[in-house]
């Protein structure tokens, strides 16, 4: 019997790559989307055990649903991680809106098109489920399937810097998550349609080869950490490992849930003062963050994963272990 052949998008990235270590460790066939041919070579070298396993085929522009049309062909269910982040440009709608947006539509439809195909994951965020006017330095707690719809201005005003970039993501992951809401309500597709919404994700990067190409958020963890904690803080006390996201992913294709399923992924509760203490004791020759932080920290319902997937949260402090260790070991090699 012949493994099930996975579609998966934005492999090259700090999720993708681990959902697709999981994907291939779980036993499937992985069909990865790449923009450029030359990151077909990068892909199979990252995972040569695999090898075999692993076929790719470009497609430049994710917005448009032709290419992924001609690239679902046997597929058994598509992982769609593939999404622009903070940084990606300038323009709200051309280099957030439209390949968040457009991108989630054209692959759903150009699934349509494919009996075969049994579940669709797509990543959204913790932030889809929040209004766009939510600030990051208040209380909150994030709820799975609520339904909610929140109004969005595209020609709002956006601020300049990280502030502005951190708005445009946060608008292009509640458009993008209402248009696959939107797309189960009208075209009722015979595949189920699961959405996961990771909080801060980190945790050991399968892509990082140097110290200057650490991810988004593990850089600010490890600012913090280094530094001490800044006021406001930058992030909220939501966060959860990237190996527990990519198990989300993948246990998904094949679980009981109802289509239309919201997984937040965010693990085990832990407060700003709990990482000070910890790091202040295990890692005391760099952390500067003191336990002294007297601001809210947010909270996740993320009942879901445990209930259609069985999925257990990894300690929070093997997590927070790994992400330092994994920045101390780029430093050990700079000093070599």
């Amino acid at each position: 019997m012949s493994k099930s052949l996975i579609f998966i998008t934005g492999a090259t990235g700090y999720i993708g790559a681990e959902v697709v270590h999981q994907a291939l460790e779980a036993g499937y066939r992985v069909r990865l989307s790449i923009r450029r041919p030359e990151q077909a070579t990068i892909l199979k070298n990252r995972y040569p055990k695999y090898a075999s396993d692993i076929e790719t085929v470009v497609i430049p522009d994710i917005t448009q649903r032709e290419p992924f049309e001609s690239a679902l062909a046997d597929i058994d269910a598509i992982i769609h991680v593939a999404s622009p982040l903070p940084g990606t440009g300038t323009d709200l709608k051309q280099d957030f809106i439209k390949p968040a947006l457009n991108g989630t539509e054209a692959i759903l439809y150009a699934a349509l098109k494919f009996p075969k195909i049994k579940a669709v994951v797509i990543t959204s965020s913790g932030i889809a489920l929040l209004p766009i006017a939510t600030h990051m330095e208040v209380d909150r707690v994030l709820s799975e399937n609520t339904g909610e719809v929140f109004p969005v201005d595209t020609d709002m005003d956006i601020p300049d810097g990280p502030e502005g970039q951190q708005t445009m993501y946060r608008i292009s992951k509640v458009l993008a998550h209402q248009a696959a809401r939107d797309f189960i309500a009208r075209e009722k597709p015979s595949f189920k349609v699961f959405s996961t919404h990771p909080t801060l994700v980190i945790g050991e990067s399968r892509i990082q080869g140097s110290a200057e190409q650490i991810d988004f958020v593990n850089g600010h963890l490890w600012m913090i950490i280094q530094h001490g904690m800044p006021n406001p803080p930058p992030l909220p006390s939501v966060w959860v490992d990237v190996k527990d996201v990519a198990a989300i992913h993948v246990r998904a294709i094949n679980c009981d849930a109802p289509s239309g399923t919201e997984f937040i992924a965010s693990g085990p509760e832990v407060t700003w003062n709990e990482i000070a203490e910890f790091t202040k004791q295990e890692y005391p020759e760099i952390s500067k963050l003191e336990p002294i932080y007297d601001g809210p920290n947010s909270k996740a319902d993320a009942a879901n994963a445990g209930k259609y997937l069985g999925l257990e949260w990894r300690p929070w402090k093997q997590t927070f272990r790994e992400t330092v260790e994994q920045q101390l070991s780029f430093q050990d090699k700079v000093s070599k």
